[in-house]
């Protein structure tokens, strides 16, 4: 068939499109498999003005460079409660969360971050220079289940300001911040980290300012009797020109610890990988929050209501030393001991084998003297006196061997077989009918092989 027939131009135009839909195929199955390696990872944070917010944004750029095939996606969340509740619906697999909140079923400690600080912005003109001075007073508590809300009402029931002694409302950082700016609220609560962005706002304006608790030096004074109420709450300290030229003198709060926190059932190793580059990414990380430089590995259980997750655990404790090098000293000093007890043991065997050797060997004389003796003649006395001997040689022996002094062993069977021949030659000196009998218990004895 010539190759310039009809049907060539069509086979190769077939065969071109089946390679071109053979490279897309492979091309489209390896993007499939690309795509379907990638791990989601669901971060909850916290409200715009916050500090949770922006830091969630700052650790999902660090996870991206540091654990192959994550893909993270950063969720606002009205609060630490809130956040709580996304963990357990399974809603998200990461969450920053304040450690005063209820800890719930499902959710587990990578670690620590940073305290978190309660920064109470009050007007001036609203003469407010004491907590007392907010009974009748309008002011934002937080959105409604948020952390800053659960703080906010711990502190003020301390003071005897419960619900029905203050115009308190739930709105979120920004919304409270037009609010107080406007004037129609005399007080915000903001649950976040020195020089959170919404509070630098607040206080560069010169008409606002932050309220003290009282003095954080005092011992037994007010911040301590609010943390008898609520444990988990720390006492801080706001410095002074935190913000700029505000505040003017340190302000005493409160605080918490800022956390982040995974599902129970999160991979382990994926949280092995992350606890890695929290700590790995640290410096990068300040750069964008400062609050982290304290961050740190040396974990305190009990700064969280949340257990240890086993991946950050793990992680946690790569350096310690294993089981066999944490005890060397105490290994290698009962390996030592165990070697002169098995050496004095050894020893003993040893010296015991020796006399009980040269023990059998004194029967063996005595057996051999009794046999010479009787051979060379005698007496039907002298015979007599022979087997007396010999049956006090059997008792002796028994005796021996009862106490260990001798071993039933192939010397000791030696022993037997002549006791037993010489017995039987003297019995029959002197005619008795026993000659051919057992001779005593001594003979019955089984030796060891």
């Amino acid at each position: 068939m010539s190759m310039l027939s009809p049907g060539g131009p069509r086979r190769r135009l077939l065969v071109v499109a089946l390679v071109v839909i053979a490279i897309a195929a492979v091309a489209l199955g390896g993007w499939s498999r690309r795509h379907r390696d990638r791990r989601r990872l669901r971060i909850a944070t916290g409200q715009l003005g916050g500090t949770f917010l922006p830091l969630g944004e700052a650790l999902a750029a660090a996870f991206v460079v540091d654990v192959p095939r994550l893909v993270p996606t950063v969720l606002p969340s009205p609060g630490s409660e809130a956040s709580v509740q996304m963990l357990e619906r399974g809603e998200v697999e990461l969450a920053l969360i304040s450690n005063n909140a209820r800890p719930g079923r499902r959710g587990s400690l990578i670690a620590p971050l940073y305290p978190e600080t309660l920064q109470i912005v009050v007007r001036k003109a609203a003469k407010i220079a004491r907590i007392d001075d907010l009974a009748g007073k309008a002011l934002s508590v937080g959105p409604s289940g948020s952390g800053t809300e659960t703080i906010a009402w711990q502190v003020l029931g301390h003071f005897g300001l419960g619900r029905g002694r203050v115009a308190a409302v739930n709105l979120t950082p920004l919304e409270a911040a037009a609010r107080l700016e406007a004037g129609t609220l005399d007080a915000v609560f903001v649950v976040a980290g020195v020089r959170a962005p919404v509070v630098a706002r607040l206080l560069a304006r010169g008409d606002l300012e932050l309220l003290s608790l009282g003095d954080p030096d005092e011992r037994g004074g007010t911040l301590d009797g609010i943390r008898v109420d609520a444990p988990y709450l720390l006492t801080s300290v706001i410095p002074a020109r935190a913000y700029g030229t505000a505040p003017a003198q340190r302000i005493g709060t409160v605080g918490v610890k800022a956390l982040l926190v995974a599902r129970k059932d999160l991979d382990p190793d994926l949280v092995y990988a992350l606890a890695a580059s929290l700590f790995a990414a640290k410096a990068r990380l300040v750069e964008k929050e400062q609050l982290l430089a304290g961050l740190s590995e040396k974990v305190d259980p009990t700064e969280s209501p949340f257990p240890l997750h086993p991946g950050a655990d793990r992680y946690l404790r790569r350096e310690d030393p294993s089981l066999l090098e944490k005890y060397t000293d105490q290994i290698s000093l009962a390996l030592t001991i165990g070697a002169l007890l098995w050496s004095a043991a050894a020893g003993l065997r040893a010296w015991r084998r020796q006399r009980q050797r040269g023990r059998i060997e004194t029967y063996f004389g005595r057996v051999a003297a009794l046999t010479v003796r009787v051979r060379r003649g005698g007496s039907d006395a002298d015979v007599r006196q022979a087997l007396v001997e010999l049956e006090e040689l059997e008792l002796g022996a028994l005796g021996d061997l009862g106490a260990e002094r001798l071993e039933a062993g192939p010397a000791f069977r030696v022993l037997q077989e002549a006791v037993r021949g010489l017995h039987h030659e003297l019995a029959r000196r002197l005619g008795r009918d026993d000659a051919d009998t057992d001779p005593g218990a001594f003979a019955n004895v089984r030796p060891r092989n």
